[in-house]
């Protein structure tokens, strides 16, 4: 099942606030911590290896893999 957009961005927004570009094993692991859904998991963890250089980025990758 896909994950909820608004609940991924609000998990994750803050570190895009701080200027970081997490990869896939930071935002899993954030995910995992913060005891997020399943669906966020599976969403984040389909990501690449690659850092993230935006909220935005994060969400067309997201969509892209049809995760939300």
């Amino acid at each position: 099942m896909a994950a909820n957009w608004s609940d991924i961005e609000s998990l994750v927004a803050h570190l895009f606030e701080q200027g970081l570009q997490p990869d896939r094993q930071e935002l899993v692991d954030l995910a995992f911590a913060e005891n997020a859904n399943d669906d966020v998991i599976d969403a984040l963890d389909s990501l690449n290896g690659k850092p993230v250089p935006s909220l935005e980025v994060l969400k067309q990758q997201l969509e892209a893999n049809r995760q939300i």
